[in-house]
């Protein structure tokens, strides 16, 4: 009997001594996790403490409040109260671990600097050292985007090309450096920087391209430059330049074929090129017949004189001719045309008209105009006066 009371008296003992013991023996110094800058929260663990205190200073302690994780005993702290503009610590301990961790939380970077040079198109980022990446978003949204700092990125040459669409309108887009997110009291990560404002300007408007049908050239000027497709380069313009130069494949003798031509106003040390003018000029027709059966133009002599006749000619159909004396040079594009809009015969004297003088003739072009494209003058087609 003596034994078994000693017993009991025991086992009293032992469910009698106080629960908050127990973890007393398990409990260590809390210890802070994750830090999200972009969601302002700082994670920190109990460590078997039953409360977790905070301070700023080490004189004033507050009970830690805030989204608790029974899974992992860590509480999601908010830090949006605490200054970016300098480095800010914190000071925690535990009700039955008091030893006081800190953490210091980083200063922004506000010292982050971009800028756009619109005409070699390149970004330069000033006080980036620690970084290898940037995020932008347009400054009507806020979706930001993630770009890796070396050009030859995949990245890099995506937001390149998303800033080649901005041009057409123009835009501002936002810049920061991003966020490094903490893994603890050793590691703290570091703020987004300071967001910068980076205006992309619209190019200026594609210079206007017409297309002379009876000169043949095209009215460009030094300032502009036009496309190789076989380079694939751009090139300098001179100064009204002929389809000879410029786009020679749409002349009948070339091929008298269809020729798209690209121009735009070239980059200078303060802007950058233009946008595109596209123009397509079409093939070159062939040259009008001429002879007794022709149905463009007969001739004959008559009394010392050339009779000319041009048989299809008309307001809508019209035709050109020149007379060249011998000696002189042809350039078809300063010769003085004369247009013919009628089937009428003409008569011409033998002063105007002198044997060995060549006659030129060729259909009529039409300048683009009220929504009708451009219809180049014809190839050129010859005879020697002779009485």
């Amino acid at each position: 009997m003596k034994k078994l009371l000693t017993a009991i008296c025991v086992m009293l003992f032992i469910c009698l001594v106080p629960a908050a013991a127990t973890p007393a023996a398990t409990a260590a110094a809390v210890f802070v996790g994750a830090i999200d800058y972009d969601g302002l929260t700082l994670q920190v663990y109990y460590n078997n403490n039953a409360i977790v205190y905070y301070s700023t200073d080490k004189k004033t302690w507050t009970e830690l409040e805030g989204m608790y994780d029974i899974a992992t005993s860590s509480c999601t702290m908010d830090i949006s109260w605490l200054s970016a503009k300098s480095d800010q610590t914190l000071y925690f301990k535990g009700d039955v671990v008091t030893t006081i961790k800190a953490v210091t939380l980083p200063a922004q970077n506000t010292s982050f600097r971009v800028t756009f040079n619109a005409v070699e198109e390149e970004f330069t980022f000033d006080n980036a050292e620690e970084a290898d990446s940037f995020e932008w978003r347009k400054a009507s949204d806020y979706a930001w985007r993630e770009v890796d700092m070396d050009e030859t990125s995949a990245s890099y040459a995506a937001f390149m090309g998303t800033v080649e669409k901005f041009r057409v309108k123009g835009a501002s887009i936002i810049i920061r450096l991003p966020q490094v997110k903490g893994t603890g009291n050793s590691n703290v990560g570091r703020r987004p920087s300071k967001e910068y404002s980076v205006k992309i300007a619209a190019r200026a408007a594609a210079p206007n391209i017409k297309v002379n049908s009876l000169k043949l050239t095209v009215n460009t000027t030094s300032a502009m430059e036009y496309y190789n497709p076989v380079t694939k380069l751009w090139v300098e313009c001179d100064s009204t330049m002929s389809l000879e130069e410029i786009a020679p494949k749409a002349l009948y003798a070339k091929g008298g074929s269809n020729v798209t031509l690209k121009i735009r106003k070239a980059a200078t040390a303060s802007v950058t090129y233009s946008k595109t003018a596209t123009v397509t000029i079409p093939g070159q027709s062939a040259p009008p017949s001429l002879g007794g059966s022709s149905a463009d133009c007969t001739y004959y002599y008559l009394n010392s004189k050339l009779i000319l006749q041009f048989n299809s000619a008309s307001t809508a159909n019209a035709y050109q001719y020149v007379i060249v004396k011998a000696g002189s040079s042809f350039n078809e594009a300063s010769a003085s045309w004369k247009t013919v809009t009628s089937s009428k015969i003409l008569t011409i004297s033998s002063s105007t008209a002198p044997a060995g003088a060549t006659v030129y003739i060729r259909k009529k072009g039409t300048d683009a105009a009220n929504g009708a494209e451009v219809v180049l003058s014809s190839a050129v087609n010859s005879f020697k006066v002779a009485y």
